[in-house]
């Protein structure tokens, strides 16, 4: 006797059932609820550009930082170094004179290429542009300085005169900080000039 057939037989497979058979996918969720709670896209931007400036803020300090360095110590802080190291050495008034005299023409050098430097008192009162690369307002006081120093160089007082050294030096760093105060205001008035000019 021959073994009977026993597989299941499948009902004949019409286009509505194989449609049913595919199984249906659920929705995707909104982008929203993929999104970290409690954050928006401005609070995203906000903190990139906060990030950025911090970035750029510090990028700019240390180039600025190593400018200073590269350039070194301005003529005015060559000057004032100068004249608090001759007020802690306490020295006579004539050594005083000499030394007040030499710091004040190196700065007038090194800061408005004037030749005061390596001229005699005599020359550089003879000469008739002497002072004339200095602010107006300030050539009076740098004149009178000069003059002060020469006249006690040439008296050869040797005595150490604290009041009167004292007020020297006094002196010639209030005359370095006004010269250097007067220039910082023309530089800034020519730019605003030049900046009118270009704008008419």
């Amino acid at each position: 006797m021959a073994p009977q057939d026993t597989t299941p037989t499948l009902p004949p497979l019409t286009p509505d059932a194989l449609w049913e058979s595919i199984p249906v996918l659920e929705e995707p969720p909104p982008a929203e609820a993929l999104e970290p709670a409690g954050t928006s896209p401005w609070v995203l931007w906000g903190s990139i550009i906060v990030v950025l400036l911090a970035v750029a803020l510090a990028a700019y300090f240390i180039q600025r930082a190593k400018r200073n360095r590269a350039q070194g110590p301005t003529a005015e802080e060559i000057a004032m170094k100068k004249l608090n190291e001759l007020r802690n050495r306490h020295p006579d008034t004539r050594t005083c004179s000499l030394e007040l005299s030499l710091i004040l023409r190196e700065y007038l050098t090194g800061k408005m290429q004037d030749p005061a430097l390596y001229e005699t008192h005599e020359e550089f009162s003879q000469r008739l542009d002497a002072l004339a690369s200095i602010p107006a307002e300030c050539q009076y006081s740098v004149r009178t300085l000069l003059e002060k120093s020469a006249a006690l160089k040439y008296t050869g007082i040797q005595d150490e005169n604290t009041e009167l050294i004292a007020a020297l030096i006094t002196e010639t760093e209030q005359t370095v900080l006004l010269i250097q105060e007067a220039r910082q205001r023309d530089a800034t008035e020519n730019r605003a000039l030049a900046k009118v000019k270009k704008q008419s």
